[in-house]
């Protein structure tokens, strides 16, 4: 796109679809693996140890902190110079290795500790304790060698191989699910899962760096590869990765907190049941967006600043055709969905989503822009904007969680996401990467504004036909998808995204015709 018109050619990342289709396909692994693994290891294990079991290892991930930022600092630094100086890149992954060596030690000793204190702060029987000393310290094992580890993957991420680190992940998540069927079936505990997850895992990092070496022929790790600049101007950023890691976990686990703090653990259990959904549709437009990190990176570095205006654009474009159709079926389904999910008696958790369904939609003008941000080094832009969301967001979920209940610290979210990350991302983060505002209303959000208005009327007639039937919400988010995608391809879609979504079509067709001519 050259000129902020949707009618103009996509400049989108390369091989975009093949990597943002990957990274779906991961996440739906993840979630089914979950859906699946989840009941078996609670009837299994029982309430307990299921419940020790998920402790540990939440407890356990908070180690991946002592990464400090370097994770995201080597995606950007690889990405600079994948595609043009490989040499540089293979010694920005020696550099960052094995400065994380040692920082994978020092939360090794650390999770030891948490793991001799964990016990006593769960308060667990005391002939239990060494079982559950030695599951965390294992957990702690693997977390502690995949903090090195991760430079593998945060590498491929900057090749802009998300393809390959999706398949990595999802072969790992499957694996360690059918692991933990296997071991639950034959009677095996947390110690045994502990010691599966972690031998797994460990091995999954042979496989990230195997598929590194593809990419580039002939890469090794040693010593002599470290290189003091590059280990500078990794130093020099990772800090600011590590508080805007810091700052987004905070948005994502504050509100539950807050509503157990105030309202009590019943009323936060109905609104997790909302929550889980919202935050299933954040992960889903982040799958798409995080691939606009490393291709703004290497086009920081190796064009012009002005390309990032492109980008920027349609970025904009592709991140509002998911995150506001999912904010529409969340908005218009949410309580027949719910009521499937988990039954009735649950109409609060509903009002919560509808509400949080909003702040995704409000949200996904400005996602795309926050990974461009990311990528040109604009971390200070970022930190400064998010920072006073979490400072707004919190404040004003505490007051109206007194006032409305669990809705009202929905509403905090959402008044955090339209009184600042919407503002702050488009004034200042535009002025940043050089965009003006009205390219981007232009060019990424009116081609949106027909095809968003027909989906919410077909969404609204269906559920006004259907109720709270399953079936029929089902078939109504069909027709609401069909809508929103057609229109979107006739009126808005610049023609080179309508040509692929034309082939795509033609090839379906093509391979069915196949098949049931081979029948």
């Amino acid at each position: 796109m050259t000129d902020g018109s949707p009618a103009a050619e996509s400049s989108l990342p390369h091989r975009f679809g093949a990597n943002v289709f990957s990274n779906y396909v991961a996440l739906a692994v993840t979630a089914l693996s979950a859906i699946v693994v989840t009941p078996l290891l609670l009837h299994h294990l029982g309430r307990s140890a299921f419940g020790v079991w998920v402790l540990a290892s939440t407890v356990v991930a908070y180690l991946e902190l002592f990464e400090l930022g370097f994770g995201g600092a080597t995606t950007k630094l690889v990405a600079e110079d994948a595609h043009v100086r490989p040499d540089q890149a293979v010694r920005m992954i020696n550099t960052t290795f094995f400065v994380l060596v040692p920082m994978g030690a020092v939360a090794l000793i650390v999770g030891v500790l948490i793991a001799y204190f964990f016990p006593h702060i769960v308060h667990i029987a005391p002939d239990q304790h060494r079982q559950v000393f030695i599951c965390v310290a294992v957990l702690a094992v693997g977390l502690a060698v995949s903090i090195p580890g991760d430079t593998f993957g945060g590498s491929l991420a900057g090749f802009q191989r998300f393809d390959l680190l999706s398949l990595a992940n999802a072969s790992m998540g499957i694996a360690i699910a059918v692991a933990s069927v296997v071991i639950v079936l034959l009677g095996g505990g947390i110690v045994a899962l502990a010691m599966a997850t972690t031998v797994i895992t460990v091995a999954f990092q042979g496989v990230r760096w195997a598929m590194l070496r593809h990419i580039i022929p002939g890469a090794r790790i040693r010593p002599r590869l470290i290189d003091r600049l590059r280990l500078r101007a990794a130093a020099n950023i990772s800090g600011w990765f590590l508080v805007y890691s810091l700052l987004q976990a905070t948005l994502a686990a504050c509100d539950v907190v807050i509503v157990g703090i105030v309202l009590g653990v019943g009323p936060a259990a109905v609104y997790a049941v909302g929550a889980k959904l919202a935050k299933a549709a954040n992960l889903s437009i982040d799958s798409m967006t995080i691939v606009f990190f490393p291709y703004a990176s290497a086009t920081m570095r190796n064009k012009d600043r002005d390309a990032l205006k492109d980008i920027v654009i349609d970025g904009v474009r592709v991140t509002m055709l998911v995150g506001v159709l999912i904010s529409l079926l969340l908005m218009v389904l949410a309580g027949p969905g719910i009521r499937a999910w988990v039954g009735p008696g649950y109409d609060t958790s509903a009002h919560v989503l509808v509400i949080l369904a909003l702040a995704v939609g409000f949200a996904a003008p400005v996602r795309s822009l926050g990974q461009v941000l990311l990528g040109s080094s604009d971390l200070k832009v970022l930190c400064a904007v998010s920072g006073v969301e979490v400072l707004l967001n919190f404040v004003l979920s505490v007051i109206l969680a007194h006032v409305i209940g669990p809705i009202g610290v929905a509403v905090g979210t959402l008044g955090g996401v339209l009184l600042v990350r919407l503002p702050g991302l488009l004034v200042i983060g535009t002025r940043a990467v050089n965009v003006r505002i009205s390219d981007i209303v232009r060019g990424g959000i009116v081609p949106h504004i027909l095809p968003a208005a027909a989906c919410a009327v077909v969404l609204l007639a269906g559920r006004s036909l259907t109720g709270y039937s399953f079936i029929g919400a089902v078939v109504n988010g069909l027709a609401g998808i069909v809508t929103y995608l057609g229109l979107y391809l006739a009126t808005g879609a610049p023609p080179s995204e309508r040509e692929r979504a034309f082939s795509v079509v033609k090839k379906i067709g093509t391979s069915r015709g196949r098949g049931a001519a081979g029948s």
